[in-house]
């Protein structure tokens, strides 16, 4: 019992009771700040909140909130969204004079987080902020950030990314907590915020059934070379949306698919495309071709490999590796299995994509046995120089060895990945080092092979 009450000594009552803590230790203080942005987070504001709400009785605030609209870290790391991040915070620095007021405070809502913080100062023309006015105010930083963020940020990258902008309230409770007022502010804040964000999804959603409708995707490939003597062996189909907007990268595309339900209305749309684009696959040469987990349930799956199209396509069933993308979970690895040995029997071959991304890519290896395995670029990123990814490939190409599967690696983008990769055993692989996605099929004297 003396323990516990020696322990409790050291609990505090309040943010408030934090603050006198940092005064007689400083050094705690640097804790409390971002290391991303060089921000402050959000208790640091507590001492201005308690001071505006005995003055004038209530403060309002703005919550930013960045989201991500797809895999960021697995395609790009982990770094670019730190860099997301810093140039949002910039962003609002630069409108503080204009669209913000010089002493208005901006902070992090919580270390590493996605969210900031903007503590308004009081309305020089009224006692209190009119809610139409704080709403108006919300918008505009808003689109005064997306701007900026539109000059800054690569187009790709800026496309995976929303801001959206939340308004809240604080008013004095004697009756209440000071922290337990706040947070309900900031949750308040970040529920509009998300509102907001709800309205453009279903934009998104409205847009993705114009793409559907309109059958407005293409269809890219790109070769998968043979590694030992630097030749073609197949082409994977890409499916790219409308050129230059939100909707060009195939992990939107399906992310608002998924969303909306309309996986299969997009993944029967793609694998036509790509199957009237392998009309004119050369001789010799496998096709690989996407296919959603949900997907492998579609009753046409089945139907479609011998309907009109294959036979227009003028490929047979042994040219055509079906390759499993993870994006989501398979629910159903009994019912999955049954309709791929089904497809089995027909003459397809099955790969499995972004192995080494996760647990759920382990299981389905597990489970649907392939003929061929995609090394996920996250892997192949680095690995010239990192150990561990040398370890993991080097444990894969062991795996694909015992097990009679073709192992491709994804990502190859410099000589010293690839230089690495053949030392560690791999045989096939892709990437951008070789050739960027073209349509028409490249001949085979401009894929890089030296």
């Amino acid at each position: 019992m003396a323990e516990r009450h020696d322990a409790h000594k050291y609990l505090l009552e309040s943010w408030l009771e934090f603050h006198d803590a940092i005064k007689e230790h400083p050094e705690i203080r640097r804790l409390l700040f971002d290391p991303v942005t060089g921000l402050p987070t959000t208790p640091l504001l507590f001492p201005r909140i308690e001071s505006l709400l005995e003055e004038r009785g209530e403060i309002s605030l703005l919550c930013l909130n960045v989201v991500k609209y797809s895999k960021v870290e697995e395609i790009y790391g982990w770094q670019v969204f730190d860099e997301v991040m810093r140039e949002a915070a910039a962003a609002l620095e630069q409108i503080t004079g204009s669209e913000l007021r010089d002493s208005d405070i901006v902070a992090e809502l919580m270390i590493s987080g996605n969210a900031f913080v903007v503590l308004l100062s009081p309305p020089r023309t009224s006692e209190r902020m009119m809610h139409e006015n704080l709403t108006r105010l919300a918008r505009r930083v808003e689109a005064r950030v997306c701007e900026a963020l539109r000059t800054t940020l690569e187009p790709a990258v800026f496309l995976k990314f929303g801001c959206y902008v939340g308004a809240a309230t604080v008013r004095h409770d004697a009756t209440m907590r000071l922290e337990r007022i706040v947070h309900e502010a900031l949750d308040q804040a970040l529920d509009q915020a998300d509102s907001h964000e709800a309205v453009d999804a279903e934009e998104r959603r409205a847009r993705l059934r114009d793409i559907i409708e309109d059958e407005d995707v293409r269809t890219l490939v790109h070769p998968v070379m043979h590694l030992p003597d630097r030749t073609v062996i197949g082409y994977e189909a890409l499916t790219r949306g409308p050129a230059g907007g939100e909707f060009e990268r195939p992990d939107k595309l399906f992310k608002v698919a998924y969303d909306a339900d309309l996986v299969l209305k997009l993944e029967r749309l793609c694998r036509r495309k790509a199957l009237e684009v392998a009309r004119d696959l050369p001789e010799g040469r496998l096709m690989f071709i996407n296919i959603e987990p949900e997907a492998v349930a579609d009753p046409e799956l089945r139907d479609v490999m011998f309907s009109s199209l294959l036979k227009e396509s003028n490929l047979l069933p042994e040219n055509v590796v079906l390759e499993i993308t993870e994006r989501t979970a398979i629910t159903d690895f009994a019912a999955f299995r049954s309709t791929l040995e089904y497809l089995r029997m027909l003459g397809f071959a099955v790969a499995v994509d972004d192995a080494g991304a996760g647990y759920g890519s382990l299981q389905c290896l597990a489970e649907v046995k392939p003929e061929w395995l995609k090394i996920d670029l996250s892997l192949t990123r680095d690995v010239e120089t990192d150990e561990v990814r040398q370890q993991l490939i080097t444990s894969l190409v062991t795996f694909a060895d015992r097990m009679g599967v073709k192992l491709i690696a994804e990502g190859i983008e410099t000589a010293a990945q690839l230089s690495m990769l053949e030392s560690l055993g791999v045989v096939y692989g892709q990437g951008f080092y070789f050739t960027v996605p073209v349509l028409p099929f490249p001949a085979d004297e401009d894929v890089r092979g030296d």
